[in-house]
Order: structure tokens, then sequence, then C-alpha cells
């Protein structure tokens, strides 16, 4: 993993991320590609600092990113005490900033220092454009574990605690069969659909507030290391992942 500091949080970045580049092959020169995961990455960092930033000023220590092949995951202590309400803006800072970012480039695409960019800045920007603004918007669909699925989640423990998780996860079931009867009749995309099926697999994995963690070996180094450990930790470990 490549590991960073930035505006003193700890950022590591699995090697899969590099991974993104196959969806533009065969659209963009190889130097585009690379402009392209570059937007991406930087789209992704800034929403994961929407999270870690709101939470760290809300009291939240340590805060860590990591970066991945599917996007990106901001964790802090579960113990952590914080309101439904801050739980709602830090779930929903992410993609806030990303759009935000996202918006202002689409906007100023056409413009003359955009426009004169050389062809690896013209895919930076695109790149940028898709993971800030495109995917940061789907990311406000209620499905956990993404943003929306935990702003649905905290939003419902201001009025029913007890219950909030569990029809959280209901909403994650119901909102992803919709999302993909509609990729697959729609757009004839199998693959969205598959990919929504599995994001919301994980969603109705998070334990219940309070539940004991199922005992497991100790893993090997190169085990947490993997790119699907990050939701094997226990919740004592982690706070429910903002997924990209």
């Amino acid at each position: 993993m490549l590991r960073f500091s930035f505006l003193r949080i700890p950022v590591a970045v699995h090697w899969s991320f590099a991974l993104i580049g196959i969806l533009v092959l065969g659209v963009y020169e190889p130097g585009e590609v690379a402009g392209w995961i570059v937007g991406v990455f930087l789209a992704v960092l800034f929403h994961e600092l929407g999270h870690a930033l709101t939470a760290r000023a809300f009291g939240a220590h340590p805060v860590k990113i990591t970066l991945f092949g599917l996007g990106g995951v901001t964790t802090y202590p579960a113990n952590t005490p914080l309101t439904p309400g801050r739980r709602f803006l830090i779930a929903a800072s992410g993609s806030a900033v990303g759009m935000t970012l996202g918006g202002l480039l689409y906007l100023s695409r056409n413009t003359e220092p955009v426009a004169d960019l050389f062809p690896f800045g013209r895919a930076l920007v695109s790149g940028f454009v898709v993971a800030g603004l495109l995917w940061g918007a789907l990311n406000w669909l209620p499905i956990l574990p993404l943003d929306g699925g935990n702003m649905a989640w905290h939003a419902l423990e201001a009025v029913t605690p007890r219950y909030a998780l569990r029809i959280a996860k209901g909403l994650t079931i119901a909102t992803a069969a919709v999302v993909a009867f509609v990729a697959i009749s729609l757009w004839d995309n199998t693959f969205g659909a598959v990919f929504v099926a599995i994001i919301a697999m994980q969603g109705i994995r998070i334990p219940e507030p309070g539940a004991k963690p199922k005992p497991r070996q100790r893993s090997s180094p190169a085990a947490e290391a993997d790119l699907l450990s990050i939701f094997d930790q226990p919740k004592e470990q982690r706070e429910q992942p903002h997924e990209r």
C-alpha cells in the first residue's frame, strides 16, 4: 500500500485503486488513462476528506482514510460520542464536497483554461467530474453502506433508535432491488445490477449496535491488507464505511 498523510490525516492507497483505469481502456490513449486515474483519485480523496474533516471537527480521533478499487472508506473509533445528527452530517459531507467540486469543474469545462489543457489534463478533469459529481450523487442513494444508507440510518436514529438500522437495511434491500431492475430492464446493464447487489450485501451485514463481534482467528498482515478486509473488522475497530 501507498501511505501518506494529508491535513494530518493518514491516507492509505491500495494497489487495486489503479484498476479503475480499466473503465476507460479503449476510450483514452495510455497517457490520458493516467490522467483519468489521477482525476478519480483526487475526487475520491476529497470525498473522503469531507467525511474525515467533519468527523474530526466533531471530536473523532483517530481518523483514517483508505482508498481501494471500489472507492474509499473513512474510519474512526465506533465508540466516539456522536449524536445521530452529527453522524448524519458526517455521512452527507463526503458526497457534498465531491459534488460541489465536481460540479464546479463541470461548469468550467468549456472555459479557456480547461479547454486548453493537454489531453492528460482534460482526462483528469473528466475523471474528477465523473467520480465527484456523478458517483457522488449515486452515493446518496439510501443503500447501506453508501453515504445515503448511512444518512437514512442516522436520520431514523433520531426517531426510532431501536429499529433504525433494521429499517435502513429494509430500505437498502428495496432500493437495491429497484436500481438493479432499472439497470437490467432499461439499460441492459447486468454488471451494474450485480455491483449494486454486492454493495447491498455488505450493508445488510452491518451488525446491530451493541452486538458482540463473532470470534475470529488472528489474521496475518497480508490478510489485513486485502481489498475486502476492511468490511470484516469488528465494529469496535471501525465506523460504517462511506464507500464510493
